[in-house]
C-alpha cells in the first residue's frame, strides 16, 4: 500500500471508529463548505441509506419496510423515484 494509500486507510478507520451523530456532524460540515443545497443532501442521503438497507436485507423489501418503519408502497415509490435495484452480493461482502 502507498503512504497515501495508508493514510486514507487511517482516517477511514478513525470515521468508522466514531458515533454515527460524530459522522453525521463531519458529513453535514462537508456538505456545506462544497456548497451543495440542502435538497440535494437530503435526496443523496435517502437514496444512499435506502440502498444500503437494501443490501443489509438481501432485496427484501417487506423485511426493509418493517425494519425502517416505512409502509411498502412508500418503500416502493422511492426506490422507484430512485431507481435502486435490489443488488445481489458476494458472500464475502455480505459478512464484512
Amino acid at each position: 500500500m502507498t503512504p497515501s494509500g495508508k493514510k486514507i486507510a487511517e482516517i477511514a478507520e478513525q470515521f468508522e471508529a466514531l458515533s454515527i451523530q460524530k459522522q453525521m456532524k463531519i458529513v453535514a460540515h462537508r456538505a456545506v463548505q462544497s456548497g451543495l443545497f440542502y435538497n440535494e443532501v437530503l435526496e443523496e442521503f435517502e437514496r444512499t441509506l435506502l440502498q444500503a438497507f437494501l443490501d443489509k436485507f438481501d432485496g427484501n423489501q417487506q423485511l426493509m419496510a418493517l425494519h425502517v418503519k416505512l409502509h411498502r408502497n412508500t418503500l416502493a415509490r422511492k426506490m422507484k423515484k430512485w431507481k435502486l435495484k435490489v443488488r445481489k452480493l458476494k458472500a464475502v461482502e455480505k459478512t464484512a
